[in-house]
């Protein structure tokens, strides 16, 4: 009888351990209190031109995405990708000597998109700077979706 009741606890154990869990992820467009963001303690922050962003601590995030936060308080996702348009056709080149060096480059002829994916965010914020330097007359950027996905 003991073994049971221990069995059936450790059970109870696991399964509320899973609930908490699943309650701690976090999703785009999420909104959370300042009592939520506080019990993170101090997050690193990014400024993206005009914007603000701190990062989510990693635990948090059930995907390979930077889960960040804004001014707002609500969560958005970043892939740590840098998509380059309107750029020249040695854009890769380019991008493969500019400092952070990435971890993935894709070029999509179709659109004339290159997209450069970085092992971090703070990896893909400095790209960003980088790569606005050394390709003036293209457009660069680093997505960040602040809303849920809708399936089709």
């Amino acid at each position: 009888m003991t073994k049971n009741f221990l069995c059936s606890l450790g059970l109870l154990g696991m399964s509320l351990a899973l609930a908490s869990s699943a309650a701690l992820a976090l999703t785009p467009g999420q909104k959370l209190t300042k009592t939520e963001i506080a019990e993170w303690g101090a997050l690193a922050e990014y400024k993206i031109g005009s914007s603000r962003v701190r990062v989510v601590p990693p635990q948090y995030s059930g995907s390979q995405d930077t889960l960040l936060l804004n001014a707002q308080g609500v969560v958005g996702s970043s892939r740590n990708e840098v998509a380059v348009s309107e750029a020249p056709a040695d854009v890769q080149a380019v991008i493969q000597q500019t400092q952070p060096r990435p971890v993935s480059i894709q070029h999509f002829a179709p659109t004339g998109i290159t997209v450069a994916k970085y092992a971090d965010f703070g990896q893909a914020v400095d790209a960003l700077r980088a790569l606005k330097a050394a390709l003036p007359g293209a457009k660069v950027s680093l997505p960040v979706q602040f809303s849920k996905q809708v399936p089709y």
